[in-house]
């Protein structure tokens, strides 16, 4: 593609500095993938400015710059294109790139804190029982409604995936003949530009609390990146329990947005256009509740635990009500719904193993207070509730000592170990976290995770709940020694029978015992 068309057909405001009449082969954001007649784009990070290894890229056979600010010392044959953001910019590019392939798509976004990925999962069972051709793009996997689509591990576990890999898999999206597509929008994506081309038929806010401010910042920051959905999407359902739903109202008031502003409440908020009413709470059994609105009543029942699995029920019921479609289709397909991968999910475990694990993905405060509450009210009332949990590395700290307090005040023992630690030691990591532990609790501090699941099956007895935090669908675990496979559920499994085994070789001692 000659650069000129890329260039207007991204739609950019940009001054060029040469020849804008060259053939440009691919684009790079990363001067070790520039290559002959590519086009390489200057992007500033938290680590590094792509502006300082522009001349590696032309060495490596860059014909064309696109940069914020004034370059020096390259070549005269390199053409320099100079616009205000880069980052969006390269979203731009992209998108370009594929040939704009959400057009004729309708693309509906998911963001919040917490309830993302059960939602965007909830919104493909339900619109695919409905004879809708649907991919998802989020945290687990990507997919389009014929296929998984392969990511590079490097890029693996990215909820929202970068320019190159987002835009590949819209196109390929479009070629398996995608209607909707539901896609998990982080605060991260929102504020880097990686969705700047696209335009949403719909948007769900679920929540806000703290994250990622390690990132952002500050909370202000935060909820300013999350609020800019609302400048891209024809409608907004927003959650009218979480106390940041009048602020995103005012926020799209003040910037002119001309979305529609659509609220649902799981506390049956009068003022709310969608609304939970009979809320029931069956531990264990799942949840049911009376879905009103205007024209409507339906009874919603899921199996899914949790008052949180009720926001997520609302939510996708709500949306998939405003898309047209009906209210029996609805209610079948979450009366059905398992859930999404990695999301308080059950192991099996071989028969004769009295105690209950489960794994959750749960890796902030608010999170993992909602999923305590949870298990505590399906662990029977003589057992005890067993948490192992960590947090990440290069991670926002301040959530650490928060939960640690969350553990104390809901677990009967909490494992304290490592969740993803990359550059940081898991010992330092663990010490912010028991800054926020009352030690007075029941707990136990074991550094390698595999080691601490295994104290956590070991010490659970008849009846008991052990919950394994963090870490939930991924197969991987980050270190200082880089990537390497980790599959909790195979942990578990082999420390269950080890379990099995030494006590059938207690029983056959105790029985030689007796017998001599």
């Amino acid at each position: 593609m000659l650069l000129y068309e890329l260039l207007r057909s991204a739609g950019l405001f940009y001054r060029a500095e040469g020849d804008e009449n060259i053939e440009i082969s691919s684009i790079s954001s990363d001067s070790r993938s520039a290559e002959n007649n590519s086009l390489f784009v200057c992007i500033r990070g938290r680590n590094y400015d792509g502006h300082s290894f522009a001349g590696d890229a032309v060495l490596k056979g860059a014909v064309a710059i696109l940069a914020e600010d004034g370059l020096k010392d390259l070549p005269s044959r390199v053409t320099v294109i100079y616009t205000h953001d880069t980052s969006s910019a390269l979203a731009r590019l992209w998108d370009a790139w594929y040939d704009h392939p959400t057009r004729d798509m309708k693309l509906i976004a998911v963001t919040g804190t917490n309830g993302k990925t059960t939602t965007c999962f909830m919104l493909d069972a339900i619109f695919s029982s409905a004879f809708c051709r649907c991919g998802i793009i989020g945290t687990v996997y990507c997919r389009t409604p014929q296929r998984l689509l392969e990511v590079p591990a490097e890029r693996s576990g990215m909820t929202t995936p970068e320019p190159d890999v987002l835009y590949r898999q819209l196109s390929e999206m479009k070629k398996d003949g995608a209607e909707y597509v539901f896609i998990e929008a982080t605060s991260h994506a929102l504020a880097l530009g990686r969705l700047a081309p696209l335009k949403f038929e719909a948007a769900i806010f679920t929540n806000l609390t703290a994250d990622h401010l390690d990132f952002h910042g500050n909370f202000e920051n935060y909820f300013l990146a999350k609020a800019s959905l609302l400048e891209k999407t024809k409608l907004a359902l927003i959650n009218l329990d979480d106390k940041y739903a009048s602020r995103y109202r005012a926020y799209a008031r003040a910037m002119g947005s001309r979305a529609e502003l659509l609220f649902y409440s799981v506390d049956g908020k009068r003022e709310a256009d969608y609304r939970a009413e009979k809320l029931k709470l069956s531990g264990a059994n799942g949840i049911s509740f009376i879905l009103s609105a205007k024209n409507i009543m339906r009874e919603i029942r899921s199996p899914l635990p949790g008052r949180f699995n009720a926001d997520n029920c609302l939510a996708a019921a709500s949306m998939a009500f405003c898309e047209g479609i009906g209210g029996r289709c609805i209610a079948e397909v979450l009366a059905s719904f398992g859930g999404a991968p990695g999301r308080l999910k059950k192991i099996k475990t071989p028969s004769g193993y009295t105690a209950s694990v489960y794994v959750d993905y749960a890796h902030t405060p608010d999170a993992l207070e909602n999923i305590l509450t949870t298990a505590r009210n399906f662990t029977p009332k003589a057992s005890k509730l067993l948490l192992v949990f960590g947090c990440g590395g290069d991670r926002d700290r301040s959530k650490r000592p928060e939960m640690g307090r969350i553990a104390a005040e809901y677990a009967d023992l909490s494992v304290i170990t490592s969740d993803n630690s990359r550059s940081e030691l898991p010992e330092d990591i663990i010490g912010e976290i028991l800054v926020g532990f009352d030690r007075t609790k029941a707990h136990a501090v074991i550094p390698s995770r595999a080691d601490a699941i295994r104290f956590a099956v070991e010490n659970a007895g008849d009846g008991d709940v052990v919950l394994l935090c963090g870490k939930g669908h991924e197969k991987y675990e980050l270190g200082i020694g880089g990537r390497r496979d980790f599959d909790e559920s195979k942990i578990v499994g082999d420390s269950v029978n080890d379990v099995l085994n030494r006590g059938e070789m207690q029983r056959s001692k105790e029985i030689n015992e007796n017998e001599g």
